[in-house]
């Protein structure tokens, strides 16, 4: 009769320690899949925090360029033109005071300066929203950039475009020809390089930018709150694409710019 009680109450323990073995391993798991859940919850909340501060830099950025490109427009059109309409009236009275040298003589300084100013109002117009890259698109935009840059610096630009010349959303094309410039000026005023690589390889799935310089290069880690910098990172963040700037001192500078256009 003992025997069958000490029995009984082994098998009662035996069951016990069982079922709170079970209930601990379901503990375990819920933790465990509740920890699974959680996390991706916040990778979640991550990524769609990501895609609206995407989505309002987008917002603000096209706002900007919108607002450049309608006063590129009117700088061109009404200061530009009111420039002109100034000259028409001073060569007027150049050719109807013919018989008066002093007058023709300021006439022809006046025009001069004015010639000037019309010369600076186009290239501050052009640089705001270079017409190039709205008419032809992006490859030829960038050709016109590099040798206008080549033509006032003593830097060397080697411009390569491979691949699918079919044109890409007109924001896109300018966020891109705004990170090339960015880069270029900055390798000018900086980098003391003698000649700076472009590539680019366009596809049906992806563009592929890379530019690189042999200048002087720098420290990225010091570097990296530059507003150069910056604004290239954060042109690259308003197309959704995966920016990559490496550099060393005295071995140059390489960024890379890679568009999924899948996922655009």
């Amino acid at each position: 009769m003992v025997t069958e009680t000490q029995e009984g109450t082994s098998l009662i323990l035996f069951i016990g320690m069982l079922g709170m073995f079970f209930l601990a391993l379901a503990i375990v798991g819920f933790v465990i899949i509740y920890r699974r859940r959680l996390l991706k919850q916040q990778m979640k909340l991550q990524e769609q925090k990501i895609i609206h501060q995407q989505q309002l830099l987008q917002s603000a950025v096209k706002i900007q360029d919108d607002e450049r490109k309608r006063f590129a427009a009117d700088l061109h059109d009404e200061i530009g033109g009111g420039i002109s309409t100034i000259l028409l009236s001073v060569e007027r009275i150049k050719k109807e005071q013919i018989d008066q040298p002093e007058i023709v003589s300021k006439s022809q300084n006046v025009r001069d300066q004015l010639n000037q100013l019309l010369n600076k109002v186009r290239e501050i117009s052009y640089n705001i929203m270079p017409p190039t890259l709205e008419d032809f698109g992006l490859n030829e935009a960038i050709s016109d950039l590099c040798y206008s840059i080549s033509e006032s610096s003593k830097i060397h630009i080697d411009y390569e475009w491979n691949g699918d010349e079919k044109r890409l959303d007109f924001s896109q094309e300018l966020a891109l020809y705004r990170i090339i410039k960015e880069t270029l000026v900055n390798a000018v005023k900086h980098s003391e390089a003698e000649t700076i690589k472009i590539t680019i390889e366009n596809s049906t799935e992806s563009f592929k930018l890379t530019i690189k310089d042999d200048g002087k290069g720098f420290n990225t880690e010091t570097v990296q709150k530059g507003a150069g910098l910056r604004n290239i990172k954060d042109r690259a963040l308003i197309l959704g694409g995966l920016i990559d700037i490496t550099s060393n001192v005295n071995s140059g500078t390489t960024i890379h710019v890679h568009l999924n256009k899948e996922n655009v």
